[in-house]
């Protein structure tokens, strides 16, 4: 029976997910596969714990994971059977529900999915779970090494040595849009919960083979860690955006906009980490804190939170992150960062010197009424926090081949904000950009939406018709569109029903419709436009005219 159920799983076998790097790629290369895990054959526990049958999995695999349907996070374990024949241990694959994006975030899939297990090459997947699970997948990802070690470099003065992500085959594992950004108040210690018995070697396929479970399992946009490190000590930058960006990650629900996420590769529960592996993430904390305008000792205002600078995500989520052992080697860890300024050593001569953060706070209104304006509004300041005064400051909107054009340039009060209105035709992105000069680093604000509603008037030839005549309907829309709908309601208030919806084409913004109403009454005339891509929908103030004259059936345009 449980052979059947295999053989079926395999013709229902998913499309494969894999998004290949080109062959000149020196990095690893990974490609995904899911299958339904049997129904039958299973022990059930009286406690209601379950373990599943020996699953042969379609292929060869190197990581694994589980997703299922419904809410909770079960205890969950997996093990796997080498491609070279043994068993691997059990590894713990509890997924946190906070170890996440942030709820209500675009790439925020909830619950139902375990931490993925590195198994190095294998056959056959086996796990046990707390409670029995309904529709359970298996997802695996089989990573083929790439050529030679990868490369670590510094990105600038002071920094670490860091493996970019082409190092471990990025161009495998793309992101879904675009990174967002935030601020960087403290460093989050994690673990991935993944085997110990790697090499180093293996550990570039390893970050890649998260990437894509994080992506491709449980739908995120990117690996959800900002950076990771192996126990070798050696540094992998993780999410796409660059290592010296604030990048929004996905590893702590609620607070991933405030904080950067360190995650060290393996279980460490009961095993710490590495001597190695703490003075890289020392050095990279002591490097990317000051960096954003924080300093590295202290208390700081998380979310609704206060924590120490360098925290584990147990001290922000309900998680057992980053492991026991690794938890306790936190003050040590602390220790070796030790107290660095906000702009760190040497201040205020040090690297960050100059740095610039560039917000717009406001966009009012966010959808303007031709031909109105709207006014954009924001703060320059150092990425410390401090008021950058008396600088220009560009307010730009996007052209329509998308490029960005300067519509005013306004200049920073004492507490390093500005204002600057614009104009808009039709629907456009606004943002405010700092040109930096000789001693401030150039800065752009995110860009915000502005929309803008069309102004409809229309009038009537006449208040009063018999039956015999054909009233007149004209007016403008502006900016010009091509077309309106004349809506015509037959009686007023909430009584009054649709009893026409004529289309009316619009030559340079002016319309004009005549009609034949053949039965007496109230009708109400509303000229309306339903939007478009550029611009949102609206409609004209609506109007009545009185028919008179014996009924004789229905209206007639």
């Amino acid at each position: 029976m449980f052979r059947s159920v295999v053989r079926r799983s395999l013709f229902t076998l998913a499309a494969v997910l894999a998004l290949a790097p080109s062959a000149a790629a020196a990095g690893p290369r990974a490609t995904d596969f899911e299958m339904p895990a049997p129904i039958e054959g299973g022990i059930a526990s009286s406690s209601g714990a379950y373990t599943s049958p020996v699953v042969k999995a379609p292929g060869r695999f190197s990581l694994v994971g589980l997703k299922w349907s419904g809410a909770g996070q079960p205890g969950i374990a997996i093990r796997a059977r080498k491609a070279s024949g043994g068993w691997t241990r059990w590894a713990d694959a509890s997924g946190e529900l906070d170890d996440a994006p942030d709820p209500g975030a675009a790439e925020d899939t909830g619950p139902g999915h375990s931490a993925p297990v590195w198994t190095g090459a294998a056959t056959a997947v086996q796990y046990r779970s707390t409670r029995r699970l309904r529709k359970v997948r298996f997802h695996f990802v089989d990573v083929t090494p790439g050529r030679g070690s990868p490369s670590a470099a510094a990105s600038q003065a002071g920094a670490p040595a860091i493996v970019p992500r082409s190092g471990w085959g990025a161009e495998g594992c793309p992101p879904k849009s675009k990174p967002g950004t935030g601020e960087v108040k403290a460093a989050l210690v994690h673990h991935t919960v993944t085997a110990n018995d790697y090499t180093p070697a293996e550990s570039p396929s390893i970050v890649l083979g998260i990437c894509r479970y994080h992506r491709n399992s449980n739908g995120w946009s990117d690996v959800g860690y900002n950076f990771l490190v192996d126990k070798y000590g050696t540094i992998f930058e993780g999410r796409a955006g660059g290592v010296d960006q604030a990048i929004v990650g996905a590893q702590a629900a609620g607070y991933n906009s405030e904080t950067t996420g360190i995650s060290n590769m393996g279980t460490h529960t009961s095993l710490p980490q590495t001597e190695a592996g703490l003075n890289s993430i020392a050095n990279l904390i002591k490097w990317k804190l000051p960096l954003h305008g924080a300093g590295t000792a202290g208390p700081v205002n998380v979310g609704t939170k206060t924590i120490e600078r360098i925290s584990g995500h147990r001290d922000v989520n309900s998680t057992s992150c980053p492991g026991e052992a690794l938890y306790a080697q936190l003050p040590a860890l602390r220790a070796k960062v030790g107290s660095v300024g906000p702009l760190g050593p040497g201040a205020p001569l040090g690297p960050v010197r100059g740095r610039t953060r560039l917000d717009t706070s406001s966009v009012s209104p966010s959808t303007t009424v031709f031909p109105a304006t709207a006014r954009v509004a924001g703060k320059l300041r150092l990425v410390n926090g401090t008021p950058v005064q008396n600088q220009p400051v560009q307010v730009q909107q996007t052209r329509r081949n998308g490029t960005w054009k300067t519509i005013v340039t306004t200049t920073t009060g004492t507490d390093g904000s500005f204002a600057g209105n614009v104009k808009p035709v039709a629907k456009t992105f606004v943002r405010a950009r700092f040109p930096g000069d000789g001693g401030l680093r150039a800065s752009t604000s995110k860009r915000r939406v502005l929309k803008v509603r069309p102004v409809i008037a229309a009038a009537r030839s006449v208040a009063r018709a018999s039956t015999k005549q054909t009233p007149v309907v004209s007016g403008t829309v502006k900016p010009a569109k091509g077309r309106v709908t004349i809506v015509v309601r037959k009686g007023s208030g909430r009584r009054a029903k649709v009893v026409q919806r004529v289309a009316v084409g619009a030559r340079r913004g002016r319309f004009r419709k005549a009609f034949r109403l053949r039965t007496a009454g109230l009708y109400q005339f509303q000229a309306v436009f339903g939007g478009d891509a550029s611009n949102a929908a609206a409609s004209s103030p609506s109007f009545y005219i009185r028919v008179t004259g014996p009924p004789s059936g229905g209206a007639e345009r």
